[in-house]
């Protein structure tokens, strides 16, 4: 009694209420957790789906739903049930005393658990029944089991049923789906006003019985297919679409009215939140813990974990530290930008000195507002991949916390996003992914300062250029070899370049020769590609580091030489650079007129030896050299 007391009915109840009591009397969560949406995504396809529609990825991956808390599996409850189903189905007593009996057996689990386990088991019952009749007019063995199982012969003649069954199955899913999106609400941390919350968890229970009732009818009428009489079908199968076209129009007018309901609690709590996400991103903190518990635990105790290990990480692990939240699609980045990500952070020189004061926390969000089963199994590949944490469940994070991160951190689902938070939890850096690609780990703390103090410290050199994009071209810049890098599309140009390389070569005069290309590689390359990409993509990231830190950006040298190769990449124009370790004496030529230069190396060849190559060349020949710096 107790019980129904808490849930918010009155002492004099009306006649309505005595079902509601009855069934809420059923309800003792203990706790155990079941990812209910992605169920329902499987049953979807199940009782939902027709012969034209599109086939999606077989779910072979059973392991990534589980029910956390309770000693039996997935399949065992399952199996359960839908046989407690097929055994009520054939006995005397009535539809709802039979619904109350598979009630109180789910009465551990939450109520969306509970909606889609019933319609989990539904499908498990009926699901051959239902593809049968889907492929048997084109499909001899589907046409072999309908005989098997003693199926009228005739299966068109079921049409109106099964049209009448198929309306049924569709309106209680979508039911289970408004049963779920109430689950989900926050509703420890947001209290909302009190006629709104008893008008919604009436409705829950209600819709929760008739999804229950709902399948049991379903579950009856696919079993008599089977002891059908061959002379009666259409009288038959007319009486049953005739009284399944009564409920279904009652389920659809519960599940209109549950929708509004849930979407007003929905938008009450998101803009509550929203508002909350805003004030505790507004004011310091004396560390980082309310501000993550707002962002990651609000659904989830122990919402991070460590991608390496898969070891689950409580948020107090990151008191203290400077934390960068990666947000991207499940798909994270392209293959080349997470190795390069790895490779500035993880593999850095300089992360063994610092590692320990900052975590990278990689945030995936869903490409629309619902996760799809293959969007999952995405993430759960990637997750152990990746050398930082994740969020564990990325599908439990609160709409407001999504739609925060849209809105305040400007998130795009085209462009990755790094946002940097210090060990107060306050934003530092609102886009740190360019800093970390230039600077890798020695970019900590990763804020604008220290963005803006690297740039004032930083010169134009090969060495600024080449960073992390080749181990070994970088040991060649260090030891202060000769470097010559040079791109384009022009295979003529190519071609007419590198055989005056060749003879300059030949004729003592030692240098690296780099070509940076990705558009269109003559041998198939994965590492050249990939250095090529990384080029391209330092560059870039250069470009807009630039701009974000420096007022005076226009003015910038760096920013004047980036701007130039960016220029020539992109119109397809052949290009040159010539130069050595930190020297900012950097010879940049394009076209023809790197030719000419080399044309002319019996002229300037005495002078290298003295003067370096690069400034051999401009001081015998600076007139000619239009592009130079």
């Amino acid at each position: 009694m107790n019980l129904v007391e808490k849930e918010g009915f009155s002492s004099e109840p009306s006649e309505d209420d005595f079902l509601i009591r009855e069934v809420v009397l059923t309800h003792d969560p203990d706790g155990r957790y079941l990812d209910s949406e992605l169920l329902l995504q499987a049953v979807e396809d199940v009782l939902c789906s027709t012969a034209t529609a599109d086939v999606s990825d077989p779910y072979d991956d059973a392991t990534i739903i589980e029910v956390v808390g309770s000693e039996e599996s997935l399949e065992q409850i399952i199996y359960k049930v839908s046989s407690e189903m097929l055994l009520k189905c054939c006995g005397d007593s009535d539809l709802h005393t039979k619904t109350m009996v598979l009630l109180q057996m789910l009465g551990k689990y939450t109520w969306d658990a509970k909606a889609v386990i019933i319609l989990a088991a539904l499908a498990m019952t009926c699901g051959d029944c239902w593809l049968i009749k889907q492929l048997y007019p084109y499909n001899y063995f589907a046409a072999s089991a309908g005989m098997l199982k003693q199926f009228p012969s005739d299966l068109n003649l079921l049409g109106i049923q099964f049209k009448a069954l198929s309306m049924l199955a569709n309106t209680m899913v979508e039911l289970a789906k408004c049963v779920i999106k109430y689950e989900r609400l926050p509703m420890k941390e947001v209290h909302l006003d009190y006629n709104t919350m008893a008008l919604t968890k009436t409705q829950i229970y209600v819709a929760t019985y008739r999804i229950f009732k709902g399948s049991l009818e379903f579950s009856a009428q696919t079993t008599d297919f089977v002891a059908m009489n061959q002379e009666k079908i259409s009288q038959t199968t007319t009486i049953a679409a005739w009284g399944l076209s009564y409920m279904v129009p009652r389920l659809r007018r519960l599940c209109n009215d549950l929708l509004k309901q849930v979407d007003s609690c929905h938008d009450q709590t998101e803009t509550k939140q929203y508002k909350e996400l805003s004030e505790i991103f507004s004011k310091p903190h004396n560390d980082n813990q309310e501000v993550f518990q707002m962002l990651f635990a609000l659904k989830d105790e122990i919402p991070l974990k460590d991608c390496s290990s898969q070891a689950q990480v409580n948020i107090f692990e990151l008191e203290e530290k400077v934390v960068l939240i990666l947000v991207s699609t499940p798909e994270v980045l392209p293959v080349d930008q997470i190795h390069f990500l790895e490779q500035r952070t993880h593999n850095h020189h300089y992360h063994k000195k610092i590692g320990r004061n900052y975590e990278i926390v990689w945030v995936p969000f869903p490409t629309s507002d619902t996760w799809t089963i293959l969007q999952k199994r995405n993430f759960n590949i990637l997750s152990k991949s990746l050398p930082c944490l994740c969020i564990r469940k990325p599908w439990l994070l609160n709409s407001a916390v999504l739609k925060f991160i849209r809105q305040e951190w400007n998130y795009k689902k085209q462009y990755p996003l790094m946002v940097a938070l210090d060990s107060q939890g306050m934003v530092s850096h609102y886009n740190a992914m360019d800093m970390v690609f230039i600077w890798g780990a020695k970019a900590f703390p990763f804020s604008t300062s220290k963005e803006k103090e690297l740039w004032g410290e930083q010169s134009w050199s090969l060495k600024l250029l080449l960073d992390g994009v080749d181990p070994l071209l970088m040991k060649r810049v260090e030891e202060g070899s000769n470097i010559c890098l040079y791109g384009g599309d022009d295979l003529y140009w190519t071609k007419e370049f590198t055989s005056r390389l060749d003879e300059i070569r030949a004729a003592g005069l030692n240098f690296e020769v780099i070509k940076i290309d990705d558009k269109s590689p003559s041998v198939y390359d994965p590492h050249k590609l990939i250095q090529s990409k990384k080029f391209w993509l330092r560059l870039g990231s250069m470009k807009r580091s630039i701009l974000c830190a420096e007022n005076t950006a226009p003015n910038h040298r760096v920013l004047k030489e980036v701007l130039w190769l960016l220029e020539m990449n992109n119109t397809s124009k052949s290009w040159v650079l010539i130069g050595n370790k930190n020297s900012e004496d950097v010879l940049k030529l394009q076209e023809m007129e790197a030719i000419e230069c080399l044309d002319l190396f019996p002229v300037w060849k005495e002078y290298v030896g003295r003067m370096g190559l690069v400034r051999a060349i401009k001081t015998a020949f600076q007139p000619n050299l239009s592009g130079g710096p």
